[in-house]
């Protein structure tokens, strides 16, 4: 957990960023990616997901919507949409909404199993979000943040000590469906992995030591 006023954790060296054997048995060249006929929009949202800066204005509520689902929905009721580890997903969605069509400011928790959102809260949280992020970003331009959370103690009974690696594992895989849902529809979603987490989880009034915070996923058009 990273607070504010607590030291971070030493950078090391930096590493090379792909890994290559000098000396391999055989190389193969893959076939070209733009040769694929079947699924051509998967593919073209894959290619575009790469979180860049909104340019500013509104997103609706079916936008919202669909891009809440593919990051924490559930299909047929029961399987979440995102890929997840374990047997049981511990995620949990929420969105702060700044500029949403037909939905007031204010901060959201993502009801799945209804498929509906649930008002916590009313105002703009912009400058506070904003303040708990280690990188600064610009959420002006941004019309809605999603937090994506984990809840420990909903995995710890079967998984151990390893709930903590499961949550992450599924927080990412959520992250990036929330993304590529986001690129599918021409919006943008920037992928926000540093923050204060006690001043993240203030926001949405959650205990971070209960339900911390893992990722977050800035929504613009």
């Amino acid at each position: 957990m990273l607070v504010r006023g607590e030291a971070a954790a030493p950078a090391v060296g930096a590493a090379s960023r792909y890994k290559v054997y000098a000396n391999p048995q055989e190389r193969i060249r893959l076939p070209g990616l733009t040769r694929a006929r079947q699924g051509g929009q998967v593919w073209d949202a894959l290619a575009g997901a790469r979180g860049e800066p909104a340019e500013g204005g509104w997103i609706d509520q079916q936008e919202l919507g669909r891009v809440l689902w593919a990051c924490a929905g559930l299909i047929d009721g029961r399987q979440r949409t995102h890929l997840v580890p374990g047997d049981t997903s511990g995620l949990e969605a929420y969105v702060i909404v700044h500029s949403v069509r037909e939905l007031s400011v204010g901060r959201y928790h993502y009801d799945a199993r209804e498929h509906t959102l649930e008002q916590l809260g009313s105002g703009d949280a912009r400058s506070s979000l904003a303040s708990a992020l280690l990188d600064r970003a610009d959420l002006d331009a941004f019309a809605a943040t999603l937090v994506v959370t984990g809840l420990p103690a909903r995995l710890m009974a079967r998984h151990g000590a390893r709930a903590y690696r499961l949550l992450t594992l599924e927080a990412g895989a959520a992250a990036q469906a929330a993304v590529v849902a986001a690129t599918a529809l021409g919006l943008t979603g920037c992928l926000i992995a540093g923050f204060y987490d006690d001043e993240v989880a203030a926001l949405l009034d959650l205990d971070p030591a209960l339900e911390p915070a893992l990722v977050v996923v800035a929504l613009g058009r």
